[in-house]
């Protein structure tokens, strides 16, 4: 009596064991364990976060006033458009700056 029925395999089409590991296929790829959180994605959060705040801050109380009914769909798409801008801006500026850590 067989408990463990073989599927097929998603990499090449056979069939294969189901506990098996994945195969090694030299992928350059970054896997989101081994993603490092480095200055620029860090700084990119912040200002993406800085800006969608002040932009809701700024934003709401005239666009509420104009158009009440449509004041959160604007302000959070306005919102949007401004935390894409800063992230990229953010990103661009701080890979230009030099690396905080000492030479050895």
């Amino acid at each position: 009596m067989r408990f463990v029925v073989p599927i097929g395999d998603r990499y090449n089409g056979g069939v294969t064991d189901p506990f098996a590991p994945p195969p090694e296929t030299g992928s350059t790829t970054v896997t989101s364990e081994r993603r490092r959180w480095t200055k620029e994605s860090a700084g990119g959060l912040f200002a993406a976060t800085a800006a969608f705040v002040v932009v809701q801050v700024l934003v709401f109380e005239p666009v509420s006033r104009l158009l009440p009914e449509y004041a959160h769909r604007v302000t959070t798409l306005a919102g949007i458009l401004v935390v894409t801008l800063a992230h990229s801006l953010a990103t661009r500026w701080l890979k230009r700056l030099p690396s905080s850590a000492s030479p050895k």
